[in-house]
C-alpha cells in the first residue's frame, strides 16, 4: 500500500507543479513583455524628445542670429538665393553647405545616443530573453488565442490534482 501512497504522492506533485508552472507562465509572461515595450517606448520618447530639444535650441540660436547678427543673414541669403544678392562695401563669403552638414551630422550623432533606460530587474529580464529566444514555444503563454486554453487546461489539471489526492485509497483491514 505505501508504493501505490507514494506513486500517487508523486503523481500530485508532478500535476500541481507543472500545472503551476503552466499558469505561472501565463500570468508572468504578458505582463512582463508589456513591460520591456513600454521600456523601449519610453527610450524612443526620451530619444525624440531629445531630438527635438536639440532642433529647438539650434532654430533657437538660428534666430537670435537672424535678428542681431547682419552678416549671418547674409551668408544664409547668398546660400539660399545662390549667391544673387550682391551687397556693395560688403565682402563676399564663400560657404560650403556639404562640409557644414557634416559638421551638422556629426554633432546631431554625438547628441542622439538616448539615455540608458534604466530596468528594475536586470537579471530577470536578461533571464526571460534568452528563454524566449531559445524556445519560441514560449510564446503561446503569451498569444491571445492560446493563453486562455493554456489557463484552462492548467486549472483544470491542478483541480484534477487536488481531487484524486483527496480521494482516499479503500484500506482493507488486515485478516488475521
Amino acid at each position: 500500500m505505501s508504493i501505490v501512497r507514494g506513486f500517487e504522492a508523486l503523481l500530485f506533485w508532478a500535476m500541481a507543479l507543472t500545472s503551476g508552472a503552466a499558469l505561472a507562465l501565463c500570468l508572468v509572461l504578458p505582463p512582463w513583455m508589456e513591460y520591456q515595450a513600454t521600456l523601449a517606448q519610453r527610450e524612443a520618447s526620451r530619444a525624440r524628445l531629445a531630438a527635438v530639444e536639440r532642433r529647438l535650441e539650434a532654430v533657437q540660436r538660428q534666430n537670435e542670429h537672424l535678428k542681431n547678427d547682419p552678416a549671418y543673414l547674409m551668408r544664409l541669403a547668398r546660400q539660399e538665393l545662390g549667391g544673387s544678392i550682391q551687397v556693395p562695401g560688403a565682402a563676399a563669403i564663400r560657404i560650403n553647405p556639404s562640409e557644414q552638414q557634416l559638421a551638422w551630422d556629426e554633432w546631431a550623432a554625438q547628441q542622439a545616443a538616448p539615455d540608458e533606460v534604466e530596468d528594475v530587474l536586470p537579471e530577470l529580464t536578461v533571464f526571460l530573453k534568452q528563454v524566449l529566444d531559445r524556445y519560441p514555444q514560449a510564446y503561446l503563454f503569451v498569444n491571445e488565442q492560446t493563453r486562455p486554453i493554456l489557463i484552462g487546461l492548467a486549472s483544470l489539471m491542478l483541480l484534477t490534482a487536488i481531487v484524486l489526492l483527496g480521494r482516499g485509497v479503500p484500506h482493507t483491514p488486515p485478516q488475521g
